[in-house]
């Protein structure tokens, strides 16, 4: 038996986050008349969506072939584009927006199951943040690629004709998907066995009540160390706060992926020092701190710290799904994680009102002060938290 090829994976990754039009959607909606405010419905709407499909998608990750799963994720998102070209109608982005929420609930939970189970097939489970991380690291390149190729392929070609270009490689990523080999040991277990399709779900619902562990994990997960990943949709303000040219738009979001793609490497390396969760609550503080005082200098010459705490919240993230992966005994993985991913959409929709609200009352400077500190605290009482109920180590 061939052991699992994770250079596939790492390609699929890659390819699947290389889009030229994610630093353009919102500029192509304008072009096409929509104002502002369309553009924020239309976001959140797709928020919605993808909290609708993002359960669903886990039980039926865990009850079929993830890896076609993975496959018709990728020419739905291309789909998403494709409807784009031809609109104009606010009707009909918000169309697109809802394959682009499925392709998104289908990838959650679907992608680390597989992973994990490819892995554990070989015996070699305990490679989880290495190659998790590594995949991870890929996407945020490919991102990159994506961010950086779209200012220098608008300068010839239309806004529209980059949403085509993005759909051919969703389609040929599809392609790249179904390279990936397929393992489900949950699907297996059940076999021809006739088990209710909430049966799923039920269990899932089951681990996370009884595991402690897992609730703490999941909880902290959404509220605290995806901090850096909500922020990373109000960066431009940042450059327009400071007056400066909105070349530094791309400039921050470069020094932010490249970042984050440090933290994917150094993950693995990290996890080696770590011998409990509450020491990864620590690091996640840890990154808290580094933003404020990114905020309290805020100028151009502190985007170090910047980055630094992005890179932490990326160690943080990927150190927590591998101890959540690992405290599932009897699969039901992409299940489990839709409870976080629906978690995390929901905190997202929440924070982006919260934060729209403190813009109106304080300056930008402080909005950053005050999520950082609500972030610290949240990190100190998960680490009291932690240790009063005595769970176990990772």
């Amino acid at each position: 038996m061939k052991i699992f090829n994770d250079k596939i994976l790492y390609i699929y990754k890659f390819i699947g986050q290389c889009l030229p039009i994610y630093a353009f959607y919102t500029i192509l909606f304008l072009e096409r008349g929509k104002t502002v405010s369309d553009i924020a419905v239309l976001i959140a709407l797709w928020s919605v969506f993808t909290i609708v499909f993002e359960i669903p998608a886990g039980i039926l990750a865990d009850r079929w072939n993830r890896r076609n799963i993975l496959a018709m994720a990728a020419v739905l998102q291309g789909i998403c584009f494709v409807i784009w070209f031809f609109s104009h109608t606010f009707i009909m982005f918000a169309l697109g927006f809802f394959f682009w929420a499925i392709a998104g609930a289908f990838t959650s939970g679907t992608e680390e199951g597989l992973i994990y189970d490819n892995l554990k097939s070989d015996g070699r489970e305990d490679s989880f943040t290495k190659i998790y991380g590594k995949a991870q690291f890929y996407a945020t390149i490919g991102a990159l690629v994506g961010i950086v190729s779209a200012g220098i392929i608008a300068v010839f070609i239309s806004v529209e004709a980059i949403a085509l270009i993005s759909a051919v490689i969703c389609f040929t990523n599809g392609i790249f998907a179904l390279q990936i080999r397929e393992r489900n040991f949950y699907s297996a277990q059940l076999g021809k066995e006739s088990i209710g399709f909430f049966e799923t779900f039920k269990k899932a619902i089951f681990f996370i009540k009884r595991s402690g562990f897992a609730l703490v994990v999941i909880l902290f997960l959404v509220f605290f160390a995806s901090i850096g990943s909500y922020l990373d949709e109000f960066d431009a303000f940042i450059a327009d706060d400071w007056n400066i040219s909105e070349l530094w738009v791309s400039g921050i979001l470069v020094i932010r992926f490249a970042f984050v793609a440090l933290g994917d490497m150094l993950a693995p390396i990290v996890e080696k020092k770590i011998s409990s969760v509450r020491q990864i609550f620590l690091l996640n503080g840890l990154a808290c701190i580094t933003l404020i005082t990114f905020a309290a200098i805020w100028n151009w010459y502190a985007i170090l710290f910047f980055g630094i705490s992005c890179m932490f919240m990326a160690i943080t993230q990927i150190l927590l799904v591998n101890a959540l992966q690992n405290e599932i005994k009897e699969e039901g993985r992409a299940t489990v994680m839709s409870f976080y991913s629906v978690g995390q959409n929901i905190v997202m929709i929440c924070l982006s009102l919260i934060f729209a609200l403190l813009a109106g009352i304080f300056h930008l400077q402080q909005v950053y002060i005050i999520i950082s500190i609500y972030g610290i605290i949240g990190c100190s009482i998960f680490y009291v938290l932690f240790f009063k109920i005595r769970l176990k180590k990772i």
